[in-house]
């Protein structure tokens, strides 16, 4: 089966162009002989969610492991609403190392096990826990078993009976994390820092390569990433998301945070820090682009950090002549009306027809 979709190209675009994917599935510059017409009249190279954890569940509010069939059906559920691409931030023991995918799911980027000491992550999440003497060795292990990235929990409050208690209180000397970042960087990979604190800028001199959250993230922070290069996921689904029994002080640093991305994240757009979209365990990319559209990025960079800048960023191919066709289509302009990319018109992944 072959495809052509006529339609303005996102994030940038605004006149209609001819897009052809011949019968092998890639993209194409001649037109293709026969080749039925996708529905749409606007496209984006699929969607990039870049903090995702599709081996993690919810039970009575807490994470829990899935194992690899409900992965895999989470997974399919990503690619039926466009999400093409997928950095994985962590699975309890690296499960998602051990998925076996085809064409047609999103293309994955895995993190491997959470890296954090005993007793300070989830425990469902964290079956063998990562000593800091050992650090270095665990991550560079983790790139041995086929990750890309690995995920330092480099702050979390102490958890007692198996809930987070108290403030979030750093779990690495900076030397450790440096001595880690160090190994992982030698080993091809690239590392992914969990922090709320205000350790961001001591974590990038340490060499990370995205903050994950940086809830506490400031101008000084943003300055030293756009000199690094290191980008941002604020992961707003998460972030800003409160059950309706949070206490007040928890309200309060939820307000106080939305205040405070209204003036960082278009200064980090403004600095060249890349900013990631991405949902963690909460919402949907579609809402972390409303997310972000709505304190302060605007329509078309939202859409940006979910497709091209994702791409870019983590070095995926996208939209290029002879490679394997993603796109996902829609019938209306998202940057618009956000709610428009809930409601794909076509989608194809790495030549594979998902909807």
């Amino acid at each position: 089966m072959s495809w052509v979709v006529r339609a303005v190209q996102l994030p940038d675009g605004d006149r209609p162009a001819d897009l052809w994917v011949d019968a092998a599935g890639c993209l194409v510059t001649e037109p293709v002989t026969g080749a039925e017409r996708l529905p749409g009249r606007y496209v984006v190279p699929g969607l990039v969610d870049a903090h995702a954890h599709p081996a993690v569940g919810r039970e009575a509010g807490m994470p829990v492991a899935l194992d690899g069939s409900q992965t895999l059906n989470v997974l399919a559920a990503w690619a039926a609403c466009g999400v093409a691409l997928v950095r994985d931030t962590g699975s309890a023991g690296g499960s998602v190392l051990q998925l076996d995918l085809v064409r047609g799911m999103p293309r994955l980027q895995a993190a491997g096990r959470f890296l954090a000491p005993a007793g300070r992550y989830f425990p469902a999440l964290l079956p063998e826990a990562a000593p800091q003497e050992q650090l270095a060795e665990l991550a560079a292990g983790e790139l041995a078993r086929g990750g890309r990235w690995v995920k330092v929990i480099a702050d979390f409050p102490p958890v007692t009976d198996g809930m987070p208690s108290g403030p979030p209180e750093l779990t690495y000397s900076g030397e450790a994390i440096k001595a880690m970042t160090a190994a992982v960087h030698a080993a091809g990979g690239r590392v992914a820092a969990h922090v709320t604190t205000d350790a961001v800028a001591d974590l990038v001199r340490a060499g990370v390569d995205a903050i994950e959250y940086g809830t506490a993230i400031d101008e000084p922070a943003l300055r030293l990433m756009a000199q690094t290069g290191a980008a941002w996921t604020p992961t707003l689904c998460a972030a800003l998301g409160l059950p309706d029994t949070a206490p007040e002080a928890a309200r309060r640093r939820v307000a106080e945070f939305r205040q405070r991305l209204v003036e960082l994240l278009p200064l980090a757009q403004r600095l060249g820090v890349p900013v990631l979209a991405g949902t963690d365990t909460a919402g949907t990319i579609a809402c972390e682009v409303a997310l972000l559209a709505g304190h302060g990025l605007g329509p078309a960079a939202a859409i940006q950090a979910a497709t091209t800048t994702g791409y870019r960023f983590l070095g995926e191919p996208s939209g290029q002549a002879g490679q394997p066709a993603t796109l996902v289509t829609y019938q209306d302009d998202p940057r618009e009306d956000l709610a428009i990319l809930s409601s794909p018109a076509a989608i194809v992944i790495d030549g594979v027809r998902v909807r």
